[in-house]
């Protein structure tokens, strides 16, 4: 398992809900959140977290990596994700409840005990097919940080990269108040004093994210009158040079090939396998850039031609959405 290699991918109503959660239970749905393909359907399979991974990313101590897997399982079981949902037609928001999991198993064995897992049904549409309004952050930043708050914060502020950051080439600038954050981290009624909420949360959570991650932050207080009631944060990302928008890949000539032959399925992969992967990196320089419609209809038929009948009809949906939205 290489950490720089995993993300975490969630849709951004459920990276903003609202969730209390201890350091272990944090760093359990993490690990779990870390194995998941955010571009494919729900699988049918169950998702395994073993001690020995726990207790190697995270430093815990050998003789308790068993027993604090177990429990923060088992307790994040009973922790519902609160999200805020607008209604179209009355305008109002409706306060949705959602269960992190539907099934849970401890597997006891000497040398492969594990936790085993499914993410609940309700909270799926926010982690699995994800295509727009969504946040991925790096597993191995987050796994640096050691207080639910400090992964939290980093999350928010990586969203406002993913929105704006690869645009301007400057710093990244994002307000939040005060009782949202409270709200959010399930810290309503905790450091309701500014001056406490500054010297015991903030300013730590800030040394902490600067000296374990990949961007480097400064915040400001916002007043209305003499009350402090949110925070601007500015930060650059330390992790690379600014990115160039990836250029569309040149692609295989069409051999001269009987339709519906191997032939023609072998060069209808290495397009599929060419094309994709520009794909993620259009998604990683910016999550707003789209490719072209007669590309994503080539596309469509690439994975026709070699039987993807599930793929093929997600790419015309995504093609009849966007022609829709252009036309009105």
């Amino acid at each position: 398992m290489e950490l720089n290699k995993l993300t975490v991918v969630q849709g951004n109503d459920l990276l903003e809900g609202a969730y209390s959660v201890t350091l272990d239970e944090m760093r359990l749905l993490n690990l779990a959140l870390a194995q998941i393909d955010s571009r494919k359907p729900q699988p049918d399979t169950l998702y395994r977290l073993f001690p020995q991974d726990y207790q190697r990313i995270y430093g815990v101590n050998p003789t308790s990596s068993h027993r604090q897997l177990r429990e923060a399982a088992e307790s994040l079981m009973k922790k519902p994700v609160t999200i805020y949902k607008p209604d179209v037609k009355t305008g109002k928001v409706r306060t949705v409840q959602l269960s992190w999991f539907s099934r849970l198993e401890y597997v006891s064995s000497d040398d492969h005990s594990a936790v085993v897992l499914r993410f609940g049904q309700d909270v799926a549409p926010y982690l699995y097919e994800l295509k727009e309004s969504f946040t991925k952050l790096n597993f191995a930043n987050i796994a640096k940080l050691d207080t639910p708050f400090s992964v939290r914060l980093y999350g928010w502020l990586i969203k406002a990269k993913n929105l704006y950051g690869r645009r301007s080439g400057k710093a990244i600038e994002v307000t939040l108040d005060l009782n949202w954050m409270r709200e959010k981290a399930g810290l309503a009624g905790k450091y309701e004093d500014y001056r406490d909420f500054r010297q015991k949360l903030l300013e730590p959570t800030i040394n902490r994210i600067n000296a374990n991650t990949d961007i480097s932050v400064v915040w400001e207080p916002v007043k209305q009158g003499r009350t402090v009631v949110s925070i601007k944060f500015a930060y650059v990302d330390e992790s690379a040079p600014e990115a160039s928008k990836p250029l569309r890949p040149r692609l295989p000539r069409r051999p001269r090939a009987v339709a519906g032959s191997a032939l023609e399925g072998e060069w209808a992969r290495r397009c599929i396998a060419i094309f994709e992967e520009y794909l993620d990196k259009l998604s990683s320089y910016d999550v707003e850039e789209k490719a072209t419609l007669p590309d994503l209809r080539k596309l469509s038929g690439w994975y026709k031609m070699i039987g993807e009948k599930n793929k093929q009809k997600e790419i015309l949906s995504e093609v009849s959405s966007r022609s829709k939205k252009a036309a009105a």
